[in-house]
């Protein structure tokens, strides 16, 4: 990335050259060991004395670094007010670091649009031969066109940060932009299909050249009807991941198979967690549910329930425990999907997820109406009715419809059932 403070040569210059230098020096290792205020310390010395020289360039490396030193330190309008006088004195000279390190201080005084502004000239001045400081400005131009809820402009900035990755030589960044770019193209909703695919695509190319898979970072657990997060130890299996998961929001549920099953080979090893062994069992699962492969989502909805299980996470294990369960209803194996969803039910209550459990006795009250159980289908009904009471979750079609369906089963109960005459046994 361009950085924040910048060097300068230790010319054959009087004493107080070397001293600005040696400061400046120190500033940077204090800076690069998060130190901020020895770092603040150490550039303000320096401008200091630079203040004493007739020598311009020298003044305007100090207060680029002063200027990089507050805006590292979280003090973005200390920092602006030290880069717009460097930017005087830079006169019509190019700067493109300048521009970027003027516009991460509008950015963290949250003016996105004079940060994406100031982002834009210093792409209009850095090099070709800069691959990587092109790249790194794309995308902190990308987050802050999210930020002015311009989401087409993001997943373009996303896109040209890829292909600017790639030509720098760092693959896991190319395919992890390209990733992202694919991500708001989605969320846009005016993006082609195609177009989407074709970026999937070349993301999922690009990450067979990446080798070096350590790196904390977030993945997404999918199942029928929930997203969230949990901690994914590689990078190459976290961008799979992902990848699976935009797959499957195009219905391209082949590919998405593939991504999950390529994540659990790449993410082998000692620093591999169960937990994203579970995570990525759950998304298998979700996708043979989701074709209506039943039989084959069993044994991976079946794996990630123990998985959960072992780990003591209820509330994950639940989620699998009701994928399990809708698995066996849509096979009519109402007497298994009726243990499940109990065994469901149960996790849910450990964890105290009143959400999940109105969802569970909903799934019941269908369950034991199909086996012919109309009492406790009926009560099933009325407690869903009365855990959505306890939650946030007011949604009237919600409600509508679990009412609707406790007046059916409450009418099929009272409704005069047909006499079948036996003959008497002689």
């Amino acid at each position: 990335m361009a950085s924040l403070v910048k060097d300068f040569e230790n010319r054959d210059v009087p004493a107080l050259h070397c001293e600005i230098w040696k400061l400046a020096k120190a500033g940077r290792e204090a800076l690069g060991k998060d130190n901020y205020i020895s770092a603040l310390s150490l550039f303000k010395k320096a401008y200091l004395i630079s203040c004493k020289l007739p020598d311009g360039p020298v003044q305007k490396a100090c207060l680029f670094n002063l200027g990089g030193g507050y805006i590292a330190a979280g003090k973005a309008k200390k920092g602006l007010k030290c880069l717009t006088k460097c930017k005087q004195k830079a006169g019509n000279g190019k700067d493109p670091d300048l521009y970027f390190n003027i516009a991460i201080a509008y950015e963290g005084m949250k003016e996105y649009a004079k940060a994406v502004r100031f982002y834009g000239k210093a792409l209009s001045q850095y090099k070709n031969d800069q691959a990587d400081n092109i790249a790194d400005t794309f995308i902190k131009m990308g987050y802050c066109s999210l930020n002015l809820e311009d989401s087409a402009s993001a997943s373009l900035s996303f896109q040209m940060a890829g292909l600017s990755y790639q030509q720098a030589g760092r693959p896991d960044d190319a395919a992890m932009a390209l990733r992202e770019s694919a991500n708001y193209m989605i969320r846009n909703g005016n993006f082609s299909e195609v177009n989407v695919h074709q970026t999937l695509e070349k993301s999922r190319e690009i990450s067979k050249e990446i080798v070096d898979y350590r790196l904390k970072a977030s993945v997404k657990r999918s199942t029928p009807s929930i997203l969230s997060c949990f901690t994914f130890s590689f990078k190459k299996g976290k961008l799979l991941n992902d990848l699976g998961l935009h797959y499957a929001e195009l219905k391209k549920f082949p590919e998405a198979s593939e991504c999950f099953a390529e994540a659990m080979n790449s993410c082998t090893g000692k620093g591999f967690s169960i937990r994203n062994k579970a995570v990525l069992l759950q998304n298998m699962g979700a996708i043979y549910s989701a074709i209506r492969q039943y039989e084959e989502s069993l044994k991976y909805h079946t794996q990630a329930a123990d998985t959960y299980g072992a780990l003591g996470d209820r509330k994950a294990q639940g989620e699998s425990l009701g994928n399990l369960a809708y698995a066996y209803s849509q096979l009519k194996m109402c007497k298994n999907a009726e243990f499940y969803y109990q065994e469901a039910l149960k996790a849910f209550t450990d964890a105290g997820d009143e959400h999940r459990q109105w969802q569970m006795y909903e799934a019941l009250g269908a369950t034991h109406f199909s086996l012919g159980n109309r009492d406790q289908s009926i009560f099933c009904y009325k407690e869903a009715l009365a855990k959505m009471e306890k939650t946030m979750d007011k949604s009237s079609i919600c409600r509508k419809r679990i009412t609707s369906k406790l007046m059916n089963v409450t009418e099929y109960q009272l409704a005069p059932q047909p006499f079948n005459a036996r003959k008497q046994s002689s």
